[in-house]
């Protein structure tokens, strides 16, 4: 069988294909009845470059749809029914059923077709990007739709099947026997707050994490915890993309540097340190330097421009280990190609924004911490405790998210305390349990522990005569 490949005859190139293996193929259709099982489900016409070849195809798929037989005489008369056929398709399906003495090697047919058909698709994308290249007057707007269409292709090359329950019995079993030798062979990414990450077995690939709480309760800086932990344990291979839509970049290094160092953010923001100081800040940039830790302050991005740098992260680093987005109510709506949406109304837009996110989660193939505002209504309660319902535009977060985690002060009063503890409340765990973890917060290093005393939680309201007074 010849090689394929883009060729130039006479300085005229040709799109990738072979038309061996596609009469191949066609062959084993009409040859073998098991073979359209197996093959027709799992692709398209645009695998065959052949027009007549793309015809005949359909007609199989058609048959096989109606769950008809698939041969010679009743291609034929599909082909004639749908007015598709030619004069001499007849004598063109019995030469096919001669192409190749047997079936067996159909799944061979496939990947040649298959890889040609992407490379197909890789030259057109690359066409269509020079001619936007030539005509655009937006950079930025150029970059991101060649990444999406590069994307594009790379993310439909899996094909997914019906397998049967007995496979996916025998790689469980599989998997609870390697557990059972090396307890965190499948364990997420660890977040090393080790009550936390027992109860989740670390944050898992595809999840959506929604992480919420009250103004100055601490959610900025629980989620850079994480961060400065994975640095802290020395794991420099871990991929991390940080989206900060609140705060600059230099403010999130400076609470990085509070968090993994004695020097207080109070003297880190004033300049004031000693000698000694300095030097253990050095050693924290230097430990934060050897990680692969990104930060966009990006204010208004949109659900499309992150994709975009996300993808393009991944493309450089060959995978991320994790994304935060800081916060989902300061997103800027917008489609996957960066043009902004026109909703009806903000809940419209937050719904969106949030599922996006949760595509994300599953094309990155990484857990997503997303930070959101809660509901005003819980300002109006004694009860500071927070529920699902106080999600900010609550139905589609909540939906989405295969985790809610809630940060809330165990004393409302302790806010003009520079250390106090903070609850964290798993409320939703799509895959697992839920739990109210007891930490241990102290301000000068914005730092969250996990508090020794895990003895019944016990919220006191705030007091009615004090008012609260958030932090900044």
């Amino acid at each position: 069988m010849s090689e394929t490949k883009a060729v130039e005859v006479k300085g005229i190139k040709r799109y990738p294909n072979n038309y061996e293996a596609e009469q191949s193929l066609l062959c084993c259709l009409l040859i073998d009845g098991v073979v359209a099982g197996q093959v027709i489900p799992d692709i398209k016409e645009d695998y065959f470059y052949n027009s007549r070849h793309k015809k005949i195809f359909n007609a199989c798929r058609d048959l096989f749809n109606k769950n008809q037989s698939i041969d010679v005489i009743t291609v034929n008369d599909q082909m004639t029914h749908t007015k598709t056929s030619d004069i001499n398709i007849m004598e063109y399906l019995i030469e096919l059923t001669s192409a190749v003495p047997s079936a067996a090697n159909y799944g061979e047919y496939v990947s040649i077709l298959h890889r040609d058909m992407v490379l197909r698709k890789l030259i057109t994308a690359a066409n269509g990007i020079i001619e936007d290249a030539y005509a655009s007057t937006d950079e930025r707007a150029s970059l991101d739709a060649a990444e999406k269409a590069i994307f594009e292709i790379t993310s439909t090359t899996h094909r997914g099947d019906l397998v049967h329950i007995s496979e996916v019995s025998s790689k469980l079993l599989n998997k609870l026997d390697q557990m059972g030798k090396d307890k965190s062979q499948f364990k997420g990414l660890s977040t090393h707050f080790p009550r936390f990450d027992r109860l989740t077995n670390g944050l898992q690939k595809g999840n959506l994490i929604i992480l919420a709480a009250r103004p100055s309760v601490g959610k900025t800086s629980f989620a850079l915890n994480i961060v400065s932990n994975i640095i802290a344990k020395g794991e420099s291979d871990k991929v991390i993309a940080i989206f900060s839509l609140e705060m600059p970049a230099e403010q999130l290094v400076q609470r990085l540097h509070a968090t993994n160092t004695n020097v207080s953010l109070g003297h880190i923001k004033d300049g004031n340190v000693d000698e000694n100081e300095q030097n253990e800040l050095w050693v924290a940039h230097t430990n934060a330097s050897e990680c692969k830790i990104y930060i966009d302050d990006t204010s208004l991005i949109s659900p499309g421009a992150i994709f975009s740098k996300c993808r393009r992260l991944a493309s450089q680093e060959k995978k991320i280990d994790l994304i935060i987005i800081d916060y989902l109510q300061l997103m800027e709506a917008g489609n996957e190609d960066g043009k902004r949406s026109r909703s009806e109304n903000r809940q419209a837009e937050i719904t969106g924004i949030s599922r996006m996110m949760k595509i994300l989660a599953m094309q990155m193939n990484c857990p997503v911490i997303v930070l959101s505002q809660m509901s005003r209504s819980i300002e109006q309660r004694d009860d500071k405790t927070p529920k699902l319902a106080d999600l900010r535009e609550s139905g589609a977060i909540e939906q989405d998210a295969d985790i809610v985690l809630f940060l809330s002060r165990e004393h409302e009063d302790d806010t003009k305390k520079g250390e106090y503890n903070v609850i964290l409340d798993v409320a939703k765990h799509r895959n697992g349990g839920l739990d109210s973890i007891r930490l241990y917060w102290t301000g000068a290093n914005v730092r969250f522990i996990e508090h020794q005393d895990q003895s019944a939680i016990i919220r006191l309201p705030v007091a009615k005569s004090s008012k609260p007074k958030y932090e900044n």
